[in-house]
C-alpha cells in the first residue's frame, strides 16, 4: 500500500552538544501536550552517482516510529511531499516493485544502494489549542554516517509539522509564530539544509555538523565531491519561471492562460516596431561528425544540471559546445524531474514534461550544423514521439480545462444540471486510455534509452567541430536566429493552389472538413489552419531556445530576445484558435459516444456549435495575424551584426 502527503512544515538548527531549553510553557494561545520518545533508523538510497539527490529526491527505510516504512521525500515543481510504501512482509528491507517503478526515470534502472544511515533520538511534543492538535514540534538528536565515505556526522534539529489539513492561513501562521518565539530564544536559527540525507552526505552544516568518527576527518573524497554536487540545495527543483501552471490552455507554457471563448484574437493589432529590418541569418554551417573537446554539462558524470564551464570559469572564454552541452542537460534533468511527477500524478506535471520533450527538441533543431545530421535526426524523432504521447494527455487536460468553462459560461436554463454532469462524467472516462498510454512510454526501454543518450549528448557526444568553434555569443546569435527565421518562413508560407497535393495532419483535416471559408475548399481550408499551427509551434521553439539560453548565461544580442518576445505574444494569439480546433475535435467525439449509448445529446450539439463558430471566426483573421507577425519579426531582427 502507498501513501501520498503533502508536507507543511519548517525546520531549524540547533548549534552545540547539548539538548535545547525549551520553554515550551510559554508558546502564546497553546500549549504542549506530554512528550513522546522514538528511537528512528532511517537507511538511505542511492545510484552509485547519487541520481536521486540531483533530482532532490530522497529515498529512505525507516524503521522505529510512527511511519515505519519506506518514504519518498521529493520536490515536483512548487510541491514538496512524501510518499509512504508499506514493507513487504516476505521481505521488509527489499525495495517494493511499486517504489522501483515510480523512480524509474531517474534512475534509468541503476541499482539503488544503501548511501547513509541516520539515528534519531525524536523527542515529540504535540502542540495544542482549544479546538484539538495543530502541530507537531519535534527535536531530534540525529547520528549519521556517510557509508561512502566512512564517516560520522552529529547534530541537532527541529522540526515544526501541521498535523491538521483543514487550518486556515491565519491558523497555520500563528502555530508557526508561536513555536518559532521558543525555539528563536533558546538559539535555534532556521535550518539552512533541506533534508538529514544531505547533510549524512557532508553537503551543508557548516558549524551545526560535528564529524565525530573518525575523529578530525577530512572530507576530501570523491564521494564527498560527488554529495556536494548533489541537488538537495534549496531551491535546486526548478529554474526561475519554471513552475507549475496549473491549469490553462494548451499552450506549453510556464503560466496559467485564459481560456474563455471571449479572449481577443489580436486582428490587426501591430506591435510597435523597432527601426531596425531585416531577416535573421540561418546557421550555414556544414556538418562534420565529431566531438566537442569541451563537453560541459555532465548528465551521469559529477555535478548537477547546473554544473558546467559557466560556473568555474569566465563566460567569455566559453565556446558554443559549452553552451549546448549545458542547454541539452539542463532540460534532460527537468525532463526527468517532471517524469517523476508524471508517475505520482502531480497536477500539470504531463503538461511540463512535454514541454521539455519539445524544448529539446527545439534546441536540436536550432543547433543543425553544430551536432551530427544523423544524430539530430533520430533524437528529433524520438523527442517527436514522446511528445505525441504527452500531447493526447494534454490534450485531455486542455479539453477537461475548458468544457468547465463552456459549461460554467452557460446562461442559467440553457443546459440542465443532469446534462452538465453527464458530460463531465464522459470528458473523465474519455482520457483514461491517454493516462495508460503515457504510463507505458515512461516504462518503456526506448524512452530509458533516450534519456540515456540525451545525457550523453549533453556530455558533447555527437558534437561536430564548429560548436567547439564558435564562441559562447556566436553560437547564440546563430541558433536563435535559425529559430526566428523558422518562424518567419513558416509563417509566410502561402495557400496551395485548388487540387494540389499536400501532407497534412489528421486535425488540419479535421478543420477542413468542418468549417468552410470564403474562397477557399476543404483542402485548401485545412493548409491554412496547417500553416498557423506550424507558425505557432516554430514560435513556442523560438521562445524555447531563447529561455534555454538565457538558463545557460549566453547572450544572444538583444533584438533577437526582443524578437523571440514578440514571437511569444503571436504564439499566445494562435494558440486560442488551436484550442478551439482541439475541443471542436473533443466535442465532436463525444458527441459520437453520446450517439452510440443514446444519450441526450443536446447540450454537447450546443457546446460544439460554439466551438465550431469560435474557430471559423479564428481562421478569418488567422491570415492577418500572421502578416503581421513576419512584419514585427522582420522589423525587429537585425540586418546584420
Amino acid at each position: 500500500m502507498v501513501t501520498h502527503q503533502v508536507e507543511i512544515e519548517r525546520k531549524y538548527d540547533v548549534a552545540g552538544n547539548k539538548k535545547p531549553k525549551l520553554k515550551l510553557h510559554k508558546l502564546e494561545h497553546f500549549t504542549v501536550g506530554d512528550p513522546v520518545e522514538h528511537d528512528m533508523s532511517a537507511t538511505y538510497y542511492d545510484t552509485a552517482d547519487l541520481l536521486l539527490a540531483r533530482s532532490a529526491v530522497a529515498v529512505r527505510r525507516r524503521t522505529g516510529g510512527s511511519d515505519d516504512g519506506w518514504h519518498v521525500k521529493y520536490e515536483a515543481g512548487a510541491v514538496r511531499g512524501e510518499l509512504h510504501y508499506e514493507p513487504l512482509k516476505t521481505a521488509p528491507d527489499r525495495l517494493p516493485a511499486a517504489l522501483r517503478k515510480v523512480l524509474l526515470g531517474l534512475t534509468l534502472g541503476e541499482d539503488l544502494q544503501p548511501v547513509a544511515t541516520v539515528d534519531t533520538r525524536r523527542t515529540l511534543y504535540p502542540v495544542l489549542a482549544e479546538d484539538g492538535q495543530y502541530a507537531e514540534l519535534c527535536l531530534d538528536a540525529v547520528s549519521a554516517r556517510d557509508e561512502r565515505a566512512g564517516v560520522t556526522r552529529e547534530w541537532t534539529e527541529c522540526e515544526v509539522e501541521l498535523t491538521r489539513d483543514d487550518l486556515t492561513e491565519k491558523q497555520a501562521k500563528a502555530v508557526f509564530e508561536a513555536v518559532e518565539t521558543v525555539l528563536f530564544a533558546a538559539g535555534a536559527e532556521p535550518s539552512s539544509s533541506v533534508a538529514k540525507i544531505a547533510r549524512a552526505l557532508g553537503q551543508d552544516g557548516g558549524d551545526v555538523v560535528r564529524v565525530v568518527s573518525p575523529e578530525h576527518a577530512a572530507v576530501t573524497s570523491d564521494d564527498a565531491a560527488d554529495a556536494a554536487s548533489a541537488g538537495f540545495a534549496p531551491g535546486a527543483g526548478e529554474s526561475e519561471g519554471e513552475q507549475p501552471s496549473g491549469k490553462g490552455s494548451s499552450n506549453d507554457e510556464g503560466s496559467s492562460k485564459d481560456t474563455s471563448s471571449s479572449k481577443n484574437k489580436g486582428s490587426g493589432k501591430k506591435k510597435d516596431k523597432g527601426s531596425a529590418k531585416g531577416k535573421s541569418s540561418k546557421n550555414g554551417k556544414d556538418t562534420k561528425n565529431g566531438k566537442s573537446s569541451a563537453g560541459s554539462g555532465g548528465g551521469h558524470a559529477k555535478g548537477n544540471d547546473a554544473a558546467s564551464s559557466s560556473d568555474t570559469g569566465d563566460r567569455g572564454e566559453r565556446t558554443g559546445a559549452d553552451v549546448l552541452a549545458e542547454m541539452i542537460s539542463h532540460l534532460t534533468s527537468q525532463l526527468q524531474r517532471w517524469d517523476f511527477a508524471v508517475r505520482i500524478e502531480a497536477e500539470d506535471s504531463v503538461h511540463q514534461m512535454r514541454v521539455r520533450s519539445r524544448a529539446l527538441r527545439s534546441v536540436l533543431q536550432a543547433s543543425r550544423g553544430f551536432v551530427a545530421e544523423d544524430v539530430v535526426a533520430d533524437m528529433e524523432q524520438r523527442l517527436k514521439d514522446l511528445a505525441r504521447v504527452l500531447g493526447d494527455a494534454r490534450d485531455q487536460e486542455v479539453a477537461l480545462e475548458r468544457l468547465d468553462v463552456l459549461l460554467d459560461g452557460q446562461p442559467a436554463g440553457v443546459l440542465s444540471g443532469a446534462a452538465k454532469e453527464e458530460l463531465r462524467e464522459a470528458a473523465s472516462h474519455l482520457g483514461t486510455g491517454t493516462g495508460r498510454a503515457v504510463r507505458r512510454e515512461l516504462d518503456s526501454q526506448d524512452y530509458l534509452q533516450l534519456v540515456r543518450d540525451l545525457h550523453a549528448l549533453g556530455r558533447g557526444e555527437g558534437f561536430t567541430e564548429e560548436a567547439a568553434a564558435l564562441s559562447d555569443r556566436k553560437f547564440a546569435k546563430a541558433v536563435l536566429g535559425a529559430a526566428l527565421n523558422r518562424v518567419v518562413v513558416t509563417a509566410s508560407t502561402t495557400t496551395p493552389e485548388p487540387g494540389a497535393e499536400v501532407s497534412l495532419s489528421d486535425m488540419a483535416m479535421d478543420v477542413g472538413e468542418r468549417i468552410a471559408l470564403p474562397g477557399k475548399d476543404a483542402l485548401q481550408t485545412a493548409a491554412a489552419f496547417e500553416v498557423l499551427h506550424e507558425t505557432r509551434k516554430a514560435a513556442k521553439s523560438a521562445r524555447y531556445v531563447s529561455e534555454a539560453l538565457g538558463r545557460a548565461h549566453a547572450k544572444a544580442g538583444k533584438k533577437r530576445i526582443r524578437a523571440a518576445a514578440v514571437a511569444k505574444d503571436y504564439q499566445d494569439d494562435l494558440g486560442v484558435i488551436t484550442d478551439a480546433a482541439v475541443m471542436e475535435e473533443w466535442l465532436a467525439r463525444a458527441a459520437r459516444s453520446f450517439q452510440r449509448t443514446g444519450k441526450d445529446r443536446y447540450a454537447v450539439g450546443v457546446l460544439h456549435g460554439m466551438e465550431l463558430t469560435e474557430l471559423r471566426n479564428g481562421m478569418l483573421e488567422a491570415a492577418e495575424i500572421l502578416e503581421d507577425l513576419v512584419e514585427d519579426l522582420r522589423d525587429e531582427l537585425p540586418s546584420q551584426d
